[in-house]
């Protein structure tokens, strides 16, 4: 089947470091992109091929007194990609991208549309106004079709 262009979704939570959110504890992240790709559409001999790349940015205040911050990405609501990283000695910002792939399952393909979440979370026993997230956004692109060839 030849390759097919799905959809592009892009959620710009804050394009500057303006409006900082402090980093919440893993009981309860903030969800800081939110994007809905939709599938409807695509033949049913495709919904197998699809293949979704992901991309965020987040910009980070770090408090020294805080060991990790960590982003997950969900798609439906099932964690599919984790990333933690260390929090420097000394206060101070720090930018931070990743990129996520999925090869979502035909039957969340065959429903119309994929949610994909990206949040963040301390590590930290409590939070802090110096352990903060600023700019951030989220994206994704989807395709569908036979990569091999």
């Amino acid at each position: 089947m030849t390759i097919q262009f799905v959809d592009l979704r892009i959620s710009n939570s804050a394009s500057s470091d303006a409006s900082p959110v402090i980093i919440p504890l893993a009981a309860t992240p903030f969800v800081f992109g939110d994007i809905g790709i939709q599938t409807a559409g695509i033949p049913v001999e495709n919904q197998s091929n699809v293949r979704v790349l992901l991309a965020g940015y987040a910009k980070t205040e770090n408090n020294p007194l805080f060991n990790t911050n960590t982003i997950r990405v969900r798609r439906n609501g099932i964690i599919i990609f984790t990333t933690t990283f260390g929090v420097a000695i000394s206060r101070e910002n720090e930018a931070f991208g990743f990129t996520a792939v999925d090869n979502p399952p035909a039957v969340d393909v065959a429903a119309g549309q994929i949610q994909y979440t990206a949040e963040i979370f301390t590590n930290a026993a409590a939070t802090d106004v110096f352990n903060n997230i600023q700019a951030r956004n989220f994206s994704g692109v989807a395709g569908a079709g036979n990569f091999t060839g």
